[in-house]
This record gives structure tokens, sequence and C-alpha cells, in this order.
């Protein structure tokens, strides 16, 4: 690689002593060799600060930065603030980049003159075993309106805020929206496309995702997840104003907000989420011509929730996981 502009990685941690060296390890392991490390200590409580502070002084690339806490959003916003960098890349303290992540992404991005890179992730367990990458891997170049026609599908792809490299000059002003805890991230992305961005899919495996009790997935339910819905709404508002001949697509998006609140509530048995339960259940229904399944498991539990069973796949649930 003739010459390799400069790459800003940004970490933002919180109490993750438990994962951060192993994070920040897989970026000084890179292939490709330009790159700074922003990690973004959001006020934690242990080690973190003093870790990254450590390696900073062996590593003129990396740069720790201390802030009170504040939450994901604002320590990525101000790690994007902080960058140097031409192109952007974001990584969890947990995860872990694969050593060709950067230079992959990159040579990607160069030769298809996109704005955007986008690779896929295996998952790892708690103590670091890989297990799968749980979606199919393609390569596409997505133009146009063509990214947010997938982001509107719930295409897996378009998830996440990291395995991705961003031109710094395309992201301009778009930044995590800071208060919110859940879908945030997804939300950065689905701004992205609204610009109608170059982007090109890659099949190569840049991200290896670790699952942890703290994990979204795997947390307690919380008023948190309310934030699915919150995000939802602003994913439709935008639509309607800028996008409106996508109406059909934006009703298959609130039916997965919906469906996703409805996997979390699952999680409790407190009864003053029933009617929350119930709301839910009915704009599913109401909009189940529009649904789109785009990964394993979504249509299963779409027919449970049409077929008014979702009563009885919350019992089965809680009993499983007592």
């Amino acid at each position: 690689m003739k010459e390799m502009s400069l790459i800003s990685v940004i970490i933002p941690a919180y109490n993750a002593e438990s994962w951060i060296g192993e994070a920040c390890q897989s970026v000084l392991e890179q292939t490709y060799e330009n790159w700074e490390l922003i990690i973004v200590d959001d006020g934690s409580c242990d080690r973190t600060y003093e870790i990254v502070c450590e390696l900073a002084e062996r590593y003129p690339s990396v740069r720790p930065i201390h802030t009170e806490n504040g939450g994901v959003s604002r320590a990525r916003n101000l790690g994007l603030a902080e960058a140097k960098g031409e192109y952007i890349t974001l990584l969890d303290a947990d995860d872990r980049l694969t050593p060709q992540a950067l230079e992959a992404m990159y040579a990607s991005l160069q030769e298809n003159h996109a704005d955007i890179a986008i690779g896929w992730a295996v998952n790892m367990t708690q103590e670091g075993e890989l297990t799968e990458c749980p979606y199919k891997k393609e390569k596409k170049l997505l133009m146009g309106e063509e990214s947010l026609e997938y982001s509107l599908r719930d295409h897996p792809s378009m998830y996440a805020a990291w395995g991705k490299l961003y031109k710094r000059s395309f992201l301009s002003d778009i930044h995590f929206i800071e208060g919110r805890r859940i879908h945030e991230d997804t939300y950065f992305v689905f701004q992205c496309c609204l610009r109608q961005p170059r982007v090109i899919l890659l099949e190569d495996i840049v991200l290896q995702y670790r699952s942890t009790t703290s994990s979204a997935s795997r947390a307690a339910f919380s008023d948190k997840f309310f934030d699915i819905l919150y995000f939802a709404e602003q994913k439709k508002a935008a639509i309607d104003q800028l996008y409106p001949h996508y109406a059909d697509l934006s009703e298959n998006m609130l039916i997965k907000a919906n469906m996703a609140m409805l996997r979390n509530l699952c999680k409790t048995r407190d009864r003053k989420y029933r009617k929350i339960e119930k709301k839910c259940i009915k704009e599913i229904i109401k909009r189940k011509d529009k649904f789109i399944s785009a990964i394993e498991g979504d249509q299963q539990f779409f027919r449970i929730i049409t077929r008014h069973m979702y009563g009885i796949y919350k019992t089965i649930y809680i009993l499983i996981k007592k």
C-alpha cells in the first residue's frame, strides 16, 4: 500500500478493565499501520483509565481522554471531535478488531470510491472463544438510496456503528444522540444512509463481538429499552419528510422496532408494562402486510405475535431463563 491515510479508531470505555487491553491490542496488531487510537474513558470507577494511560506511555499513537460519566454517545462524540484522521472507525471496549480489519476496509473503500466500508463480525463468548458470524455475508456496492433501503429493511449490515470505516468528510456533522442508551448506534448509521452514501459491503470478518452479561441482548429489562421506540419514531419522521416513497419500508422498520421491544419485555414480569406489550402487538398486527423478514428467527417471532401467542411465548421464555 503506497500511501496510507490516517485512520482514527475511537473506543468509548466505561469500567472496561477486563477487556480494554484486548481491544487496544487488536488495534496495535493491525496490518494497516497509519492509525491513531482514541480511548474515551467515560468516568470509569475501575482501572480502565490507568490501563490506557500506561499504553499511551509506550505507544505515541494511543491517545487517552478522561471525562465525567455521560454515556456512550457522549463519549463517542468526544472521540469524533478529537479525531485527526481522514477516516473513522468505532470499536467497543469489549470487542476486538481482526488483524487485517483496517487494511481490508480501507483498501475496499479506496477501490470503490466509497464513503463507508462495512465488514462483518463473528460472535465471541465472554471468555474470548470465537463462535461464528450469525448472518449471511455478502459483497455488494450500494449507491444512492440503496443503503437507506437496507436500513429500513432491517438488514444486519446496518445494525451497529462499529465494523465500519467512514470517510470523515462524509460524516461532517453527523453525531450520536446523547442521553439515549439503546439503538443510538443504529440511528447513527441511519443518519448516514439518509445522505445517500456510496457504501461497499465486504465479505471480510473485521470484528469479534463479545457477548457479555452487560450486552443489551442479555441485559435485564429497564426503561432504557424504550429508546428502541424513540429512535423508530425519529426514523419514521425523517422518512415521511425526506423519502415519502419509502412509506411501506418505514412501516417494516416500525414493525421490527416493536418486535425488538417485545423481545426485551419478555425479560420482565412486571405487570405495569402490560399496556406497552398490548400496544406493541397492536402496532405489529396493524402493519403486518408490510413485514419483511431480514434474519433467521424474525419470521417465527412475527408469526407468534400475529397469531396472538406472545403470552405463551413469554411464559415459556421466563420458565427457561429461571
